[in-house]
């Protein structure tokens, strides 16, 4: 696990009564610099896939043997929301739209759930591609990277726990797309 900066106590407790690895950020530096900072220590131990979801509680352990039967099929799977869109907040449900709807043009296939942080992602595939971003958008350059260097990427349905917590931000993290998108089009041109 990853404290990306919290000042929330009770992690140390929870880490000694759970057994887990607890890496700690001084401070906030975002959700995809916390994402890398897991990758790097779970590519020191060795492995060979890492299973990401979300801290806010939206992603039910029941799904995680139908992200697990994949591996042998795919190097990256994507949890999809798509049947819960209608769930989630206007804001959240735009925010996912146009930016599932921009990868899908800049990959070539349809991307259901850009946004989605139920993974399940080979060490191959992070040791293959080079992140740059440290903010929500890393999960998105990853998705593209990886489809642009042909690895195989399928999306699984799930449904998700409704969750209040939310730090995006619609427009600036719209925003952070569009730049991403801008700026990975002008590097591969």
């Amino acid at each position: 696990m990853v404290d990306d900066g919290s000042s929330a106590g009770g992690l140390e407790g929870l880490r000694e009564r759970f057994g887990f690895n607890l890496l700690k950020h001084e401070r906030n530096r975002g959700k995809g610099a916390a994402l890398r900072t897991g990758f790097a220590e779970i590519l020191r131990r060795g492995y060979d896939y890492v299973l990401t979801a979300d801290a806010d509680g939206q992603h039910p352990a029941e799904f995680y043997p139908a992200f697990l039967k994949m591996i042998p099929h795919y190097d990256m799977v994507v949890g999809s929301r798509r049947s819960e869109m209608g769930r989630m907040p206007l804001h959240r449900r735009l925010s996912n739209r146009i930016t599932s709807t921009f990868i899908s043009v800049m990959v070539g296939r349809r991307v259901e759930d850009s946004q989605s942080g139920f993974r399940l992602i080979g060490t191959h595939v992070l040791r293959a591609v080079r992140l740059r971003r440290s903010r929500y958008d890393m999960e998105s350059e990853l998705l593209v990277k990886a489809l642009w260097m042909g690895f195989r990427v399928a999306f699984v349905p799930i449904t998700v726990v409704p969750s209040s917590k939310s730090f995006i931000d619609p427009i600036r993290d719209v925003a952070r797309a569009v730049s991403l998108a801008a700026e990975l089009i002008c590097a591969r041109a």
